[in-house]
């Protein structure tokens, strides 16, 4: 507590009633909740009655490490540390019956909804041609959060409105036919139960004295009402922020639920944390110029830099795209030889296809990079391969995971083989893992496929007896990949990739072994296991890797770096076209406001030194396009910032700069 400035001091003293903690980038947030729960646990609250709420699983882990040395081990285990996805796992394992669930259910995560989409389009004839199921799956969450049954979502005039319309009901169905909830499920869910169940939602307000929720200004509709939900008569309800950072509107973040806190809590203390540990002055006038001229709603505020000194920001210009990559790499290589480390820098783009031209130049001099936010362990095809042979056995009802692993490896049963299965099913009221079973009595199925669907059956049915009577889900699991074709000896041998992908699915088996170091565990212990894997949304970022980090911006939020390089700001790209171009999108002032907040989360990553680049023009198919400065570029102060001289940088000649001209009266005579 000592070493609390005056306003994290006021945050973490105020425990009677709610409270909006503004939390500027940099300003010691996460200690001020730790220090929070120690107060409260010191002042006499039980650790079981703290709800302590983060949005990452990786947040929420580093919350508890945090604690253990502040309250003791055994108080910090005993707090309710959580993100609302793994909070509504654990309500609805207590009350899931409210929803005409068993007590077992299965999670399906981003991949398996965006295969169920695509069965149920295929299925149903519901496109006449090829449409992005993410997309489809995404329109799906905003009707779930926002509370909207299939039946209230209104036509509109937009295609992909209109198949996800269509698919929104059947979705659902196919969910409930098996057992089965999606993450948006995770809290819609158990606020449609604290609403409809008084005497849930009294045992629901009664579990906790206090609640902790971080990253506020990232919170959509459904969130907030579940804090709503779970807030008791005292109203201590604690919320930790920043609406200059809520860049997720995209997805469904409603940036109004901070903004509009003291309206749902009349009477709240608000404590405003505008000392910056992080950067250095020129960085924050930078960023507190930028923000400033933001015409959206926001709580005024204006960081101010604990870390006095540093240069100023560097700004610089390339002819176009590909200089400016040369630009960037070659500073890079320039920084190592002034005592910087790979691990300190990090070069951060508005869009993914930024980023092919730096990797490019990267790797031209030589420096290691990695991309934050690629492809995690969980994400990759073998991996969800074994585990959705793990989640068939202990759901056999999961179709969607059994529709993944039925001819995989090939077994006969391609596309016409599996519609004959499912005709089969349909016809005498059995489940599609049921109807393998009973593959000899399908008329007009090759002998092939029945062997491949008994056999597949067979093995399901072999490894779901072992792990319920305690054999050994390990052992049961490395026979069950044996059995049909998967087991250690698969792709052995093979290229490099072959052999990642062999050591991948013996990673999965040795988290069995780990999971039952203390002895077996049943169906029920291995469902719950395999939930907690589908909840590990950012597992292993490979965080001691000295390598430069390439990131979007939005991958980019919650980290820091000693060097940021801020590239491509110019008009299109910072801020996106889609943000300002009417014929593109249905475009809002608030989506521009957005993307002003996503540049000053990219500025305010930087500790020591920010370059800021924008190329000059950009080259398609010959045709020299001028580009625009961002608009975020204006108004910056003269005194935090300087030229960054691009020393590759080169003079147009006379015919580039006469085509250019040429294509610009052609645009102005249009």
């Amino acid at each position: 507590m000592a070493q609390l400035n005056p306003s994290q001091r006021r945050a973490v003293e105020h425990t009677k009633g709610p409270l909006l903690v503004l939390a500027g980038a940099g300003s010691g947030k996460t200690r001020v909740i730790t220090e929070r729960i120690r107060r409260l646990v010191e002042l006499g609250t039980p650790p079981s009655r703290i709800l302590a709420v983060s949005f990452t699983n990786k947040a929420a882990a580093e919350m508890a490490d945090r604690m253990i040395p502040l309250v003791g081990r055994e108080r910090a285990e005993r707090l309710w540390l959580s993100t609302f996805h793994s909070f509504g796992v654990r309500f609805l394992h207590e009350d899931v019956r409210a929803l005409g669930y068993e007590d077992r259910f299965v999670i399906f995560d981003q991949g398996d909804g965006i295969g169920l989409v695509k069965e149920i389009i295929r299925r149903e004839g519901l496109a006449d041609r090829a449409m992005d199921a993410s997309a489809i799956l995404s329109r799906i969450s905003l009707y779930k959060n926002a509370f909207l049954a299939p039946s209230e979502v209104k036509p509109s005039g937009n295609e992909y409105d209109e198949v996800a319309r269509m698919v929104y009901p059947h979705y659902e169905a196919e969910l409930r036919r098996m057992r089965a909830l999606d993450f948006d499920d995770l809290v819609v869910a158990p606020v449609r139960i604290l609403r409809e169940r008084d005497d849930l939602r009294e045992k629901w307000r009664n579990r906790f004295d206090h609640l902790l929720i971080d990253e506020f200004q990232d919170t959509n509709r459904a969130q907030l009402e579940l804090v709503l939900a779970l807030t008791n008569d005292e109203r201590n309800v604690c919320v930790v922020g920043d609406d200059d950072q809520s860049i997720y509107g995209w997805r469904g973040a409603e940036v109004g639920n901070i903004l509009e806190f003291e309206r749902h809590y009349p009477g709240a203390a608000v404590v405003k944390l505008e000392e910056n540990y992080r950067s250095r002055e020129a960085i924050l006038a930078v960023a507190n110029a930028a923000i400033a001229q933001s015409r959206g709603k926001r709580h005024s505020k204006t960081l101010r830099a604990m870390r006095k000194g540093g240069e100023r920001v560097f700004m610089g210009t390339a002819d176009d795209p590909v200089a400016e990559a040369r630009m960037v790499a070659s500073q890079i290589r320039d920084l190592f030889s002034n005592g910087f480390r790979p691990r300190d820098v990090a070069v951060l783009y508005r869009s993914n296809t930024q980023a092919r031209l730096i990797e490019e130049e990267l790797r031209v001099e030589g420096i290691r990079y990695r991309m934050y936010g690629g492809t995690q362990f969980f994400d990759r095809k073998e991996v969800k391969d074994v585990l959705a042979y793990l989640r068939v056995v202990v759901h056999p009802r999961d179709e969607l995971s059994l529709r993944r692993i039925v001819n995989h490896p090939p077994r006969g049963l391609g596309d016409v083989s599996l519609l004959r299965i499912e005709g089969y099913a349909a016809k005498h009221g059995l489940s599609l893992h049921d109807a393998l079973g009973q593959a000899a009595a399908i008329d007009g199925l090759p002998e092939a496929s029945k062997r491949g669907a008994l056999s597949l059956h067979r093995a399901l049915r072999n490894a779901r007896g072992a792990i319920a009577a305690k054999q050994g889900a390990h052992e049961a699991a490395r026979r069950l990949l044996e059995e049909v074709g998967l087991g250690v000896d698969f792709e052995a041998g093979e290229d490099r990739e072959a052999e990642m992908r062999r050591k991948n699915r013996l990673h999965v088996l040795r988290g069995l072994e780990r999971l039952e170091s203390s002895g077996p565990v049943d169906l029920r212990e291995l469902a719950a296991y395999l939930q907690k894997l589908n909840l590990r949304a950012e597992d292993k970022r490979e965080d001691d890797v000295d390598a430069v980090t390439l990131s979007s911006l939005h991958s980019s939020k919650g980290l820091e770096f000693d060097v940021v390089f801020l590239i491509g700001c110019v008009e299109g790209i910072m801020p996106h076209k889609r943000t300002t171009d009417p014929k593109a999108t249905e475009a809002a002032p608030t989506d521009v406001e957005e993307e002003r907040r996503l540049f000053y989360v990219g500025v305010t990553r930087a500790r020591e030194r920010l370059y800021i680049s924008r190329p000059l023009r950009r080259s398609v198919r010959g045709n020299v396009t001028p580009l625009t400065p961002s608009r975020f570029l204006d108004g910056l102060p003269d005194e935090a910032w300087q030229v960054w001289e691009d020393p590759n940088k080169r003079q147009m000649t006379f015919e580039e700069i006469e085509a250019m001209a040429d294509q610009i009266l052609a645009k102005l005579a249009e």
